[in-house]
């Protein structure tokens, strides 16, 4: 099922759904490669990248847009967390990601912020999925916006 575009409540969030949405053709799913940063202007600055591995299901952000590190005070470039790793406040993340992973479907929420000391931050947040082959989930594209 897909998101209704008059959803989101930030335009960039929007926009890079819709972006995702045109490099999902035919029904399979968009690949890294299709993922052009050129194409991306203006959004880039909110985005994230996170590479999928399983045994055990684990995540490792790749890339994470400027704005996101300054609204988390940190830079999680690099870092991996897994259901066993995810501190508290990002358990709900770990399951969010599970979900796209499992479905193979986009989604948008609203959430408090899982950054340390910042979790009053109200964000939108997109993840969709990515996959080398079409069909299974190896990575995850997104963005934020506080609200």
């Amino acid at each position: 099922m897909m998101i209704d575009l008059t959803a989101f409540k930030s335009p960039k969030v929007g926009r890079a759904y819709e972006y995702w949405l045109s490099k999902s053709v035919g029904g399979a799913l968009p690949s890294r490669a299709d993922i052009k940063p050129r194409e991306l202007v203006g959004v880039l600055d909110q985005l994230f990248l996170i590479d999928v591995t399983r045994g055990p299901l684990t995540f490792t952000f790749r890339l994470v847009g400027t704005q996101l590190t300054k609204w988390a005070g940190v830079d999680y470039t690099g870092l991996a967390f897994s259901a066993r790793s995810a501190a508290p406040n990002w358990r709900i993340v770990v399951d969010d990601f599970r979900n796209v992973v499992e479905t193979g479907l986009p989604r948008r929420d609203q959430r408090s912020a899982p950054w340390v000391s910042k979790e009053f931050y109200r964000i939108e947040r997109l993840i969709a999925p990515l996959s080398s082959d079409g069909v299974t989930v190896d990575k995850l594209f997104g963005a934020i916006q506080l609200l």
